[in-house]
């Protein structure tokens, strides 16, 4: 090769690069794709429930909307055993959700402040928001 081609070429590389980072930056992430969004519904009762399915390591939906200043009960199924998805974790709620397979578990939350709370596994792997508004 002669010793002009050979910074042409490197040239050429270095943009390509850059082309190929700004094009994935600019792509929306798999994760995003698959967000599924829900909202709390009113209860006789007055208490806003939400209902979860926890299969293959996603909670459907994965961000949710309640309204804020009314009390809300989660309630998950949790449709396989596999993975770290036995537990919900929404810390700054109080909330510590044990989850069995093939079973549905609910917790009550006091009225929650208008807000985002990121709810996870035990592991927090997987992982959702809530938005209180």
């Amino acid at each position: 090769m002669s010793r002009r081609l050979v910074p042409i070429l490197a040239v050429l590389a270095a943009l390509g690069a850059v082309g190929a980072v700004g094009a994935s930056l600019r792509a929306p992430s798999p994760a995003l794709a698959r967000v599924r969004e829900g909202r709390a519904a009113p209860a006789p009762d007055g208490v806003q429930t939400v209902s979860f399915s926890v299969r293959a390591g996603e909670y459907t939906p994965s961000l949710v909307r309640v309204r804020a200043g009314a009390p809300l009960r989660l309630r998950v199924t949790l449709e396989d055993g596999n993975g770290c998805a036995t537990r919900l974790l929404v810390p700054d709620l109080g909330v510590d959700l044990e989850l069995s397979p093939a079973a549905t578990a609910e917790t009550l939350v006091a009225a929650p402040p208008p807000g985002r709370w990121l709810f996870t596994c035990g592991m927090k792997m997987v992982k959702g928001v809530l938005v209180a508004e």
